[in-house]
């Protein structure tokens, strides 16, 4: 239940949208899923004075485009991307990172945009604060930090949680972004700032309108994994995107993307361990010190019960698994 007053507003286009937002100058957001934004309403982490929908917007299906690349209209529901038939051949890492965002009910509600953008979470942020934690945090405009009490004002060490955003970035996609002066582009791990304050770097009027996915080049090859307690239907502990080019051999890396989503403020590009991998072959060794040295690097917050030890443990050994696992696949017979 939503126990504050708000307005409620349809766009008919997103531009439509856009002028309504500006209008507001902060105070209103926009809903489409709604998945992420009404419990955050529930919490009254986020009290919007309007409410300005984009449900009479129908999204485009992906499709492929002449130079190769794959638009996807960041109003698509994450269960059409799980089973789009041109995402499961082109970019499968995509299809398997949309499949395992929360329950069949959430991916048939949230949409590829809002999950992007969806808000860093926190166990003492994301819940009512009227029977245990009842000064205000950082996030909410107050004076202190319940889970690391000498962090400064400015520092917030929220974690996002998209499953999706890793792999992208792995992916080098783009997103488009419209705002008041038009459209621009910008690769999607340029999307976040790195503060759990104000995660994303968009204005107060904008909104994402499509996500583009390059050609991928010869000798790619991918690995995903999602940690969790249950298996599925919740948030995960550690997630995992691994992009490989594998050279004509069949045995040396040509290029590596890695990031690791869901344990700080941004998804983490694990720069080093990509350097380190190029211009190797991919053996059991190196695979086991590449991870071993990521876990480090990815230098993770302590986050929903989860220790530093433990989620570092976790990403040396399913890092090191999802390596194996691309490169299974580019060695496959059947590929």
């Amino acid at each position: 239940m939503i126990l504050f007053d708000f307005d409620y507003e349809r766009a008919a286009t997103l531009e439509d949208a856009v002028a309504i937002l500006a209008r507001l100058q902060g105070e209103a957001r926009a809903l489409a899923g709604g998945t992420d934004l009404l419990p955050s309403m529930r919490m009254e982490n986020i009290k919007p004075r309007l409410l300005v929908s984009l449900g009479a917007i129908e999204p485009n299906e992906p499709e492929m485009l002449a130079d190769g690349s794959i638009r996807i209209d960041a109003l698509s529901r994450l269960a059409s991307l799980e089973n789009s038939s041109l995402l499961r051949d082109k970019v499968p890492m995509l299809a398997e990172s949309a499949h395992v965002v929360g329950s069949n009910q959430i991916r048939q509600m949230g949409t590829l945009g809002g999950n992007l953008c969806q808000e860093t979470r926190c166990m003492q942020l994301d819940q009512k604060h009227d029977y245990q934690f009842v000064a205000p945090c950082f996030k909410r405009g107050g004076d202190c930090c319940y889970p690391f009490p000498r962090n400064k004002r400015d520092i917030c060490w929220s974690v996002y949680m998209s499953d999706i955003a890793p792999a992208l970035i792995a992916l080098d996609a783009e997103v488009e972004i419209l705002g008041e002066a038009g459209r621009r582009r910008i690769h999607v791990e340029e999307l976040f700032t790195g503060n759990g304050l104000k995660p994303l770097k968009l204005g107060q009027a904008e909104l994402l309108r499509a996500v583009f996915i390059p050609q991928r080049p010869r000798g790619y090859t991918w690995g995903f994994h999602k940690s969790t307690v249950r298996g599925g239907l919740e948030f995960g502990m550690a997630v995992i995107a691994v992009a490989l080019q594998i050279a004509e051999d069949g045995m040396t890396c040509a290029d590596a993307r890695i990031v690791i989503g869901a344990v700080r403020e941004a998804p983490v590009r694990l720069a080093a361990a990509e350097r380190s991998l190029k211009g190797v072959v991919l053996d059991e060794k190196r695979l086991a010190q590449v991870a071993a040295e990521a876990s480090r690097e990815a230098n993770p917050l302590p986050h929903h019960g989860f220790t530093k030890r433990h989620l570092m443990d976790n990403i040396r050994v399913y890092l090191r698994r999802t390596m194996a696992q691309a490169i299974g696949r580019a060695r496959s017979p059947e590929r």
